[in-house]
């Protein structure tokens, strides 16, 4: 599905408003255009929806191979929190909380990466509609081509002033756009540096997901009697004599 943003661009207004009342000796002609209709039924956009899908599985790839890592050092801390030190206990919090900051930002990062690849994989196809819109246009001699998709000013039309189909006819005889593949490159190689699942990484690479916390801190006492545990073995093994 094209977002309204991608749409927005294919609105064409044939003939300013402004220069309207100059021409007003001579008759009006209008039509309009479903412009969502028109997209998502132009010869290019199934090429184009297909390379934004593989591109878009292979970010998906890289944010849960990050969010693995992650849940992997989180489960890691909570088993053994019992038997580490206020300090490094600590250490281990903060470190958690700096790569799910650290996580939410590649993952803003990886949302604009694909809205801009969607408007650079559909410029070539918006291009396209525009030019036949305005071939269409000069062939039937229209003031202005309104686009229905775009907004609720237009209540009711008559349907024969709609040339969706008619754009769409002009598309299929012209030539079928090129669909770059250049991002589809770099998210295949991003993947391929995202850290493992269970492997350790130095620095957070993904997203935590949402309503995620940080596992509670475990109580002084059991850190004490975890402690002063270690320290009795210790002493044990000093009085031990060598063989």
């Amino acid at each position: 599905m094209v977002s309204l943003r991608i749409l927005a661009s294919v609105v064409l207004l044939a003939a300013p408003l402004a220069i309207l009342p100059a021409q007003a000796a001579a008759p009006q002609k209008f039509a309009y255009v479903d412009s969502r209709f028109i997209v998502n039924n132009a010869p290019g956009t199934p090429l184009a929806q297909n390379v934004l899908q593989r591109e878009g599985t292979a970010m998906e790839s890289v944010a849960k191979r990050m969010s693995d890592s992650l849940d992997v050092l989180t489960t890691t801390f909570t088993k053994q929190q019992a038997t580490l030190s206020a300090e490094k206990r600590d250490v281990q919090v903060k470190l958690i909380t700096d790569r799910q900051a650290e996580y939410q930002q590649r993952y803003q990062g990886l949302q604009q990466q694909a809205q801009d690849r969607q408007e650079e994989v559909m410029a070539p196809i918006l291009d396209q509609i525009k030019l036949a819109m305005e071939d269409i246009r000069v062939e039937l001699g229209l003031t202005m081509i309104f686009d229905v998709a775009q907004s609720g000013a237009i209540v009711a039309a008559d349907k024969n002033l709609n040339i969706s189909e008619r754009v769409l006819a002009k598309l299929r005889t012209m030539p079928m756009p090129v669909i770059g593949t250049k991002a589809a490159d770099a998210s295949a190689k991003s993947a391929a540096k995202a850290p493992p699942a269970g492997a350790p990484v130095s620095a957070p690479a993904g997203v935590r997901p949402p309503g995620s916390k940080i596992p509670p801190a475990a109580r002084p006492d059991s850190t004490s009697k975890a402690d002063s545990a270690a320290k009795k073995a210790d002493s044990t093994s000093k009085k031990v004599p060598p063989r």
